[in-house]
């Protein structure tokens, strides 16, 4: 799933309310910002190049960023959200999710839509708040399903609370891990990539180079401090891993402020 990052970047662009009635075949348009939209009655039919699919009353649709497809549909009312998505990882591929609890969604996305129509002061705060309040929800859905579904219990958590506490401090075995968990290697590096669509070691990675980030835009630290402060021990191997990620060395990144952090 495009949010199954620990970290996004996302700015709200707006949130609507949408019915269609007449039946009607209508092509993608070139789009500089992603969507979800949340289906309150009917349903509309999609088509990609690769596959078709019906999005119905309490389904969630992804449209990312340019995405093409074809739609059709004999009658709905959907709320849709519109943002820019900044993250590094971000995904290039149309997702539905079935949520579970569809009243908890609807009134999340109703309270989006009411706060956004309202325009009161601090709006745009509250609706960014709302819609990753949403994004928790369903991340914390997609993360249950697939640990009950592959292992039937919440033993690869420990591993993830054991990589937040010293993913700076020291170099995480991903045997110790493994161990942690009561599995084999093989099996919790496949475990490991089925939720988080990353490798541990990626994973691990991605966390400090997150840090190191938002050490640099602190203004506050030297890039050998952020290297060392972000858990790495070569300077040299921390810029290029670095520049290889946000394409800025970390100088660069530090001394621009228009540099948008993207994730």
């Amino acid at each position: 799933m495009f949010f199954a990052e620990n970290e996004l970047s996302l700015e709200l662009l707006g949130i609507f309310k949408i019915s269609r009635k007449t039946e009607k075949v209508q092509k993608s348009h070139s789009r500089n910002y992603d969507s979800i939209s949340l289906r309150l009655s009917g349903s509309g039919k999609f088509k990609t190049a690769d596959k078709s699919f019906t999005v119905r009353k309490g389904d969630i649709l992804y449209l990312p960023k340019n995405a093409d497809y074809t739609q059709k549909t004999d009658g709905e009312k959907l709320i849709a959200i519109h943002f820019i998505n900044y993250s590094f990882n971000r995904k290039n591929k149309i997702e539905t999710i079935k949520a579970k609890d569809v009243p908890f969604v609807e009134s999340l996305a109703i309270k989006m839509y009411d706060v956004w129509k309202e325009k009161k002061q601090g709006y745009r705060y509250k609706c960014t708040s709302l819609l990753y309040e949403l994004l928790y929800y369903l991340n914390c859905q997609e993360h249950e399903h697939i640990i009950d579904l592959v292992t039937g219990d919440q033993k690869i958590k420990n591993a993830i609370d054991y990589i937040h506490t010293h993913f700076r401090s020291e170099e995480i075995d991903i045997s110790y891990l493994a161990n942690m968990c009561a599995i084999s290697q093989t099996y919790f590096r496949k475990l490991f990539k089925m939720i988080y669509e990353v490798s541990p070691k990626q994973y691990i990675l991605n966390l400090k180079l997150e840090v190191a980030s938002q050490l640099l835009h602190s203004g506050f630290y030297n890039v050998s401090e952020v290297s060392d402060k972000s858990g790495f021990n070569d300077v040299k191997y921390f810029s290029k891993l670095f520049k290889k990620r946000f394409g800025y060395t970390p100088k660069e990144f530090g001394q621009n402020e228009n540099i948008r952090i993207k994730y």
